[in-house]
C-alpha cells in the first residue's frame, strides 16, 4: 500500500483549490469524523475530512480521495453526506461535524493567513500523500495512512528534511 501512497497524484482541480486558499484569513476549523458502531465494544473513529473556514466564507476542504489512497481538496456537504452514510449503512456508521476551532491543533491558526500550501512535485505532478499548511510561524502537516484515515501533525522545519521545499535530504 506504501508503494500506492508513492503513485498517487493531486488533480488539476485540487490543486486550484489550494491555491485559491492560499492568502486567506482562518476562521474556524471542522473536523468530520466517521464513527463506526459496528461492533459496539470497539468503537472506532477516523478523520474523514478538515475544512478550514475562511473570514470571506470561502471554505476549503481536505479529504481522503475516492480510492482512500491519496487526500484531495473537494466540494463537501456534510448534511448530504450524513443522510448518505446512514441510508446506505442503516447507522453502522455516523459522521459526525466538530468545531475544532478550539483544540490545541488548531488554536494558534485561528485569525492568520495561510500563506501555502506546499505540495511535494514529482517530475510535472504533485504527490497527494500529504501536504503541508503554512502560515507563517504556524505550519500544520496532513497526511494520509491507509489503516488510519487522516492524520493531522504540527510540523517543525528545524533540523528535518522538507521534501515540500528540499530536493535530497541531508
Amino acid at each position: 500500500m506504501e508503494e500506492a501512497l508513492d503513485n498517487t497524484f493531486f488533480s488539476n482541480e485540487a490543486l486550484a483549490r489550494f491555491a485559491a486558499a492560499q492568502g486567506k484569513t482562518v476562521e474556524k476549523i471542522v473536523c468530520h469524523l466517521w464513527q463506526n458502531k459496528s461492533q459496539p465494544s470497539e468503537v472506532v473513529e477516523v478523520i474523514d475530512n478538515v475544512e478550514l473556514h475562511f473570514t470571506d466564507k470561502h471554505k476549503l476542504t481536505i479529504s481522503t480521495n475516492e480510492n482512500g489512497d491519496g487526500l484531495d481538496a473537494i466540494e463537501y456537504d456534510y448534511k448530504k453526506a450524513a443522510v448518505a452514510i446512514e441510508k446506505e449503512l442503516g447507522g453502522k456508521i455516523k459522521i459526525y461535524a466538530i468545531d475544532a476551532s478550539d483544540t490545541k491543533m488548531w488554536t494558534a491558526v485561528i485569525g492568520k493567513i495561510l500563506k501555502t500550501v506546499r505540495i511535494e512535485k514529482s517530475g510535472e505532478l504533485y504527490r497527494s500523500n500529504a501536504i503541508l499548511l503554512d502560515f507563517g510561524d504556524e505550519k500544520r502537516e496532513i497526511e494520509i495512512n491507509p489503516l488510519d484515515g487522516i492524520i493531522i501533525d504540527h510540523y517543525d522545519e528545524e533540523g528535518v528534511w522538507n521534501p515540500f521545499v528540499d530536493d535530497e535530504p541531508a
